[in-house]
């Protein structure tokens, strides 16, 4: 007959063994940066804070497929900022309560011809300059591929209908382990950081330089991902290996179709969702 405390003292050795594998097979996460803790970016960050809040509307499929996303990196470096998950926010109630326009100023980062672009315009010809002061800025940030911000704003009436802020962007991306639809096209991390620079120039921010740790950080995720992808020991992004031309940006053109939404769009129907046959 089997001891008790022997069978419980069995148990606990099995059971320990189990979790001491289980730390062996499994990568454990870091939740801030949402990347494994070996390979955890947070060290390179120095959080700041904006006059600005900064809410990034994450598509559903950004934050469960992309394995090198830039949104949560984002967020995990501007203090006022905030991540609102989700495709349809007509009826969000995390949106929506910063539509209150006696507290906030809400604004869309997204190009169209209503849009101030902030690079080429003078600040004083802005007529949301003093409200800009008066209120709580608040910039929404599409974080997704441009198809899926495409379908957000479709189906959003409320994002539809905010002023829109826009800049201009001479430089590819450097997220050179993606592809964009355009060479003009950026990843979120460096919209982020074009926007901030052009809010600091014009004098409505001011954070010295601070905005910076945003690229230093982008630069540290594609430095390990290019060397990742060289090493035959590791299994490349989406399985393929990568070619000596490392700073090339990858564009593929959609040439049958605009990328962005255009302001003039009218949905079929009042949900914006396309009819059944």
């Amino acid at each position: 007959m089997v001891n008790k405390n022997d069978y419980i003292q069995k148990k606990k050795d099995l059971e320990q063994k189990f979790l001491v594998e289980c730390e062996n097979t499994h990568r454990k996460w870091c939740f801030t940066c949402r990347r494994p803790k070996k390979n955890c970016l947070c060290q390179h960050m120095e959080p700041f804070d904006t006059h600005v809040k900064i809410i990034l509307l994450m598509h559903p499929k950004e934050a469960k497929k992309q394995r090198v996303g830039t949104g949560r990196m984002t967020a995990a470096i501007l203090k006022n900022s905030e991540v609102i998950m989700g495709v349809d926010f007509t009826d969000s109630n995390e949106f929506n309560q910063y539509l209150d326009k006696s507290k906030y100023l809400p604004l869309l980062l997204y190009p169209g011809d209503s849009a101030f672009n902030l690079s080429e315009s003078k600040i004083t010809d802005w007529k949301y300059k003093e409200e800009y002061r008066k209120r709580i800025p608040v910039i929404f940030v599409l974080d997704g591929t441009w198809p899926c911000a495409k379908k957000m704003i479709k189906l959003s009436k409320n994002l539809r209908e905010l002023p829109r802020i826009c800049f201009s962007n001479s430089k590819p991306s450097e997220f050179v382990i993606k592809h964009q639809p355009h060479e003009d096209c950026l990843s979120t991390i460096e919209s982020v950081h074009l926007l901030l620079n052009e809010l600091n120039e014009s004098g409505l921010e001011s954070f010295d330089k601070k905005h910076d740790n945003l690229i230093y950080v982008f630069k540290k995720l594609v430095e390990f991902q290019l060397k990742c992808s060289q090493d035959p020991d590791m299994p490349s992004y989406r399985g393929k290996k990568r070619g000596l031309d490392q700073n090339k940006a990858k564009v593929r053109y959609k040439t049958h179709r605009s990328f962005f939404l255009k302001e003039d769009w009218v949905p079929d129907n009042p949900t914006g969702h396309k009819k059944k046959k």
